[in-house]
């Protein structure tokens, strides 16, 4: 706060201030009263003195109240300094200090009334302290205030020693030296005072500006990440709550209830086909009430607003802590996800629907086929072609199902007993004409020919997803290598490339829904970054894990590794055969 308005914030000092504020003002602070108001108040205490003073005159000394003009006059300009502190509308001053030509008329009435009631009224000089103090309180030339608050009350004395006529000595004059020498000291003491507050509400004010600075900063960050924060002390009183939180709270408000509760607010759980539950959140497990209780969590799904409006959030709630590591309070983060929620919404009934209409065609394809097989005219080659035809055909119905899968969120996985490297040997059969067409070659290295337990058709699905990338990535004239490797704890098949290769960056993404690597979406060739994807679901259903290896320009490795599961019994978690189907879920 400016020395202006610490001024005259301060006109009659802090006690009397205080005692305004508690007793005549009703409990205003006296700081927010108009400036006439903080005028005329403090203006009041001399007024009174004054008053007190006629009183004791009229008791002591009736005849010489009236009859001494000194005395009438300081007190008639004391009144008619109350009227005009109290009349004037000083806040239409230009200069702020212009309400001290109160104080300073209330200095000449006191000097009038100190000359005149001298001897016969002991001690009115002494009102010379109220305007005084008012000029020190004020902030308001302290140099001046200092010098008038000594030199007043000497002036005082000596003009009441040559208005009585009596002689001017040095002793009748320094005798009376102690009222200015108190006054003073006082005055002193008052301006020091008033020069501290006004320093320390300068760095208050300093200090609020900064906070304000760093709050509107922060404010603008949080918006500008489209983030909204709600932010609680230890009692859990909110004391920040930045722009999109207030949009994303008004959204969750009831209709025609502007001020909800935190228990009003529409709040609510997500299925998990992300639709908001009907039901709105008990009280208890919303997430700022669970943040004043020192839970912490991430990044969890709630629904806000309307059945018909919904409006998806992340959520994730932290405590923070004071220098004591007591707790402080907590903060609640809430990130609108709705566009994303709703564009998955959107691919899944696009791949539902898609997936739907290719199903139809397919099982009529493969209704043919098996008409074509039972034709007991056709010759080895013939029925081998179309045994091709209709293991490429269900192949493909299956990777339509996977489409199916996809939007609904699982893959089904059959456990039986199989030759793992005859499923693969026929499965590079079918891929064979393809590495032709292509000009690769395709080598198929060392086979375990051993009855294990799992799905014959998911891992040949495997198989087929990483050999035909292989293929795809690979330049005419260069090799596909599938091999085997067999232990009594595991089996693994690794198909190596001689391709393009992928970057190192891309390989920590190559197994997510949709991905595609920068060189295949600048090379043109099809795809939609589902079948490794599904690939690796499809591995760590049957307990086993899929790693990526690749060098730019030489080629890539990929290795799949299924844990030894033997029909005799279910080795390392794994079903055996003849137990339910086993599901995986989709992340």
């Amino acid at each position: 706060m400016s020395a202006t308005h610490a001024g005259t914030q301060r006109l009659a000092g802090h006690g009397l201030q205080s005692l305004i504020s508690r007793i005549v003002t009703k409990g205003v602070p006296f700081s927010e009263l108009p400036l006439r108001h903080k005028a005329g108040w403090s203006q009041t205490p001399m007024m009174l003195a004054v008053g007190i003073s006629c009183l004791l005159a009229l008791v002591t000394s009736p005849q010489e109240i009236f009859g001494d003009a000194l005395f009438v006059s300081g007190v008639l300009l004391t009144v008619l300094c109350q009227i005009l502190a109290w009349t004037i509308p000083w806040d239409s001053f230009k200069a702020p200090q212009a309400y001290l030509a109160i104080p300073s008329l209330a200095m000449v009435a006191a000097v009038l009334m100190g000359v005149g009631a001298y001897p016969w009224l002991s001690g009115v000089s002494l009102l010379l302290a109220f305007p005084v103090f008012w000029f020190a309180w004020s902030d308001f030339f302290p140099r001046l205030t200092l010098l008038l608050s000594f030199m007043l009350p000497l002036a005082t004395i000596w003009l009441q020693l040559w208005n009585r006529d009596i002689p001017m000595t040095s002793d009748a004059m320094i005798r009376p030296m102690l009222i200015p020498l108190a006054i003073w000291a006082l005055a002193t003491t008052t301006v020091i005072a008033a020069h501290n507050a006004t320093l320390g509400e300068r760095q208050l004010r300093d200090t609020l500006a900064a906070s304000r600075r760093q709050e509107h900063l922060l404010n603008a960050v949080l918006n500008a990440a489209n983030v909204g924060v709600v932010v609680v002390d230890r009692e859990g009183n909110d004391v920040f709550m930045n722009d999109v939180q207030r949009f994303q709270h008004h959204h969750a408000s009831p209709s025609g209830h502007p001020d909800p509760t935190e228990a009003e607010l529409l709040v609510r759980e997500v299925s998990p086909t992300y639709e908001p539950n009907p039901e709105l959140l008990p009280s208890e497990r919303r997430p700022v009430v669970r943040s004043i209780r020192q839970e912490e969590f991430t990044d969890e799904l709630f629904a806000l607003g309307p059945l018909d409006d919904p409006m998806y959030l992340s959520v994730s709630g932290r405590s923070f802590f004071d220098e004591d590591r007591q707790y402080d309070g907590a903060v609640t983060m809430f990130k609108n996800i709705t566009p994303l929620l709703e564009a998955s919404k959107t691919r899944d009934r696009f791949l539902a629907n898609v997936s739907h209409e290719l199903r139809t065609p397919l099982t009529s394809i493969l209704g043919y086929v098996e008409l074509l097989q039972e034709n007991g005219e056709l010759d080895a080659a013939q029925r081998k072609s179309v045994d091709v035809i209709s293991r490429n055909a269900e192949r493909m119905l299956l990777m339509v199902t996977d489409l199916l899968t996809a939007a609904a969120g699982q893959h089904e996985v059959k456990i039986a007993a199989i030759d793992l490297g005859e499923v693969i040997h026929r499965q590079l059969e079918s891929l064979h004409p393809r590495a032709v067409a292509a000009g690769i070659t395709l080598i198929e290295g060392r086979m375990c020919h051993e009855t294990v337990l799992g799905d014959a058709l998911r891992l040949g699905q495997v198989l087929d997803n990483l050999v035909s990338n292989a293929i795809k990535y690979t330049e005419v004239g260069g090799t596909v290598t599938i091999a085997m490797n067999c232990t009594n704890q595991e089996i693994s098949l690794q198909v190596s490339d001689t391709g393009q290769g992928i970057a190192e960056d891309d390989l920590n993404g190559l197994f997510t829904r949709f991905f595609r690597t920068e060189s295949a979406r600048r090379s043109g060739l099809p795809g939609v970054g589902l079948g490794l994807a599904i690939s690796q679901e499809l591995v760590v259903a049957h307990g086993g894990k899929i790693t990526a290896e690749s060098t730019v320009g030489e080629g890539t490795r990929m290795t799949m590794v299924l844990p030894r599961r033997h029909p005799a019994g279910g080795a390392f978690g794994v079903q055996p055969l003849g137990l339910p189907t086993i599901r995986s879920g989709i992340i």
